[in-house]
């Protein structure tokens, strides 16, 4: 365009401001005028008719440095806009070194060479998405390979996630399913001070969160959600993305995503960190499920040596009672066994029950496990408001909310029930129930074999005594 020279302006997103990335005919001591905000900018080129032409650019009061501008040896420049998508991601200027009018043709080439230039900018930075989103998922792919440390795996995605995408921190919390509180797992970034803090959104909002849907707030100075905003301010967080943590088909928690500058958060990004997400409840899920076959293993294991070493039911009982107590995690646990008549339930073994509640009175069998006398597990969500449920007063001052009961079986008899009370309201999952309910069976199994001990004990006491009676015989 035989000029002097020509720059190019980018959007620098975490600041907000246009930068000068690149350069042709300009001296290193020459000095653009100060960063502008990059929206404003690209604004007032729209509104002038999709350029800026300055004849004179040592006076015209549109502009800054006009000592630094007749220094560089600058008349005149025109500048335009670099679009992508409808977006103007920087401006393209043009200086020349004697006064100029430019031409319709010159402003129509220059705004085609940015167009030009937009897309091979837009073209580059897809590539780099793509190879650092990539790098994360293939990163993911060996944590989630080579660790079952959840904590270890969360942490490693919470700072890949922040660096790739330019945060200033982020965070994961996982839902707790017995306090249905979201409980922090790893976080990045981000002051002690402000993890400590309330949470930061509305109730509402998280739970749309967690029911699958993607929370963006662009401005948390003045968004709705944001409930302490000064919380925010003063972690010098402006965006947050909010996605959902899911496994398989449950959400089990969500992924904050907090940015220093107001940012929009485009589709592509979105979906990435999304599927970041995915990989991570995929992690927590696989450690998960790694370390409740340890403990259930560890469980039965204690249990069969237990069996095998002992005949006291009441000892097996007990141990029985403590170990599924605290490996499903619940406040309590009780073992009864039918009477001679069938009619209550006796207490074998409890664990984490006081003497108060243990002596509140009889159980009848049919009002207290009807569901387990007819070999099938119940579960009473919540004590207070079940009409079913013996001595519900009692309970409520106990601390018991939730219950689960499961039948012990012996010989194809309900003989008694195993019970499992929550002190928080609780959905016991199937694996709960498995669990508890094939404990309950190994119960029954050594309630058997100890009875089949007892009675061969007694037919060969009573044999001994047979043939001494016919010692005459030898």
């Amino acid at each position: 365009m035989d000029a002097k020279a020509a720059s190019l302006f980018l959007a620098d997103e975490e600041k907000g401001v246009s930068v000068p990335v690149a350069q042709k005919g300009l001296s290193e001591n020459y000095l653009h005028a100060k960063p502008m905000k990059i929206e404003a900018e690209i604004r007032k080129l729209m509104e002038s008719g999709g350029y800026l032409a300055f004849r004179d650019a040592t006076s015209d009061p549109r502009l800054d440095n006009h000592e630094a501008k007749k220094a560089e040896g600058i008349a005149s420049i025109l500048a335009v806009p670099v679009m992508v998508s409808d977006k103007g991601i920087g401006v393209l200027s043009l200086y020349t070194a004697i006064p100029r009018d430019f031409s319709d043709d010159e402003i129509a080439f220059l705004s085609a060479m940015a167009e030009q230039g937009g897309m091979a900018i837009q073209q580059s930075r897809l590539l780099e998405r793509i190879r650092k989103n990539s790098t994360l998922f293939f990163d993911m792919s060996v944590s989630i390979n080579s660790s079952v440390n959840v904590k270890h795996i969360l942490h490693i995605l919470t700072a890949d996630i922040a660096e790739a995408f330019g945060m200033k921190g982020v965070g994961i919390r996982l839902l707790n399913k017995s306090t249905k509180a979201l409980d922090l797992a790893a976080s990045y970034g981000l002051s002690e001070e402000f993890i400590a803090s309330m949470p930061v959104f509305a109730a509402d909002a998280m739970d749309k969160v967690l029911k699958g849907e993607v929370l963006i707030i662009e401005d948390a100075a003045v968004a709705a959600q944001i409930q302490n905003k000064e919380s925010l301010k003063k972690e010098g967080i402006m965006s947050v993305l909010c996605v959902p943590i899911q496994s398989g088909r449950e959400i089990i928690g969500a992924m904050r995503l907090y940015s220093s500058v107001k940012r929009k958060f485009p589709d592509e990004v979105v979906m990435s960190v999304r599927a970041l997400a995915n990989q991570g409840g995929i992690a927590i899920e696989k450690a998960r499920l790694v370390k409740r076959m340890q403990m259930n293993t560890e469980l039965f294991h204690d249990l069969a040596v237990s069996i095998n070493s002992t005949l006291d039911i009441r000892k097996i009982m007990h141990i029985m009672s403590a170990d599924i107590a605290e490996t499903i995690g619940v406040k309590a646990s009780s073992v009864r066994l039918l009477d001679e008549n069938r009619e209550k339930l006796e207490l074998v073994a409890s664990y984490g029950l006081s003497e108060n509640y243990l002596g509140k009175g009889p159980i009848s069998a049919e009002k207290g496990i009807p569901e387990a006398l007819r070999n099938r597990s119940a579960v009473v969500k919540n004590v207070a408001t079940d009409e079913g449920v013996q001595y519900r007063a009692e309970k409520k001052a106990e601390g018991i909310v939730s219950i689960l009961s499961v039948p012990i079986n012996a010989r194809d008899e309900v003989i008694g029930v195993m019970r499992l009370y929550s002190d928080v309201p609780r959905e016991f999952t199937d694996d709960d129930i498995m669990l508890a309910t094939a404990m309950a069976h190994q119960g029954g199994l050594a309630i058997q074999n100890a009875s089949l001990y007892l009675m061969l004990q007694e037919d060969k006491k009573n044999l001994e005594e047979d043939i001494w009676s016919h010692r005459s015989w030898f």
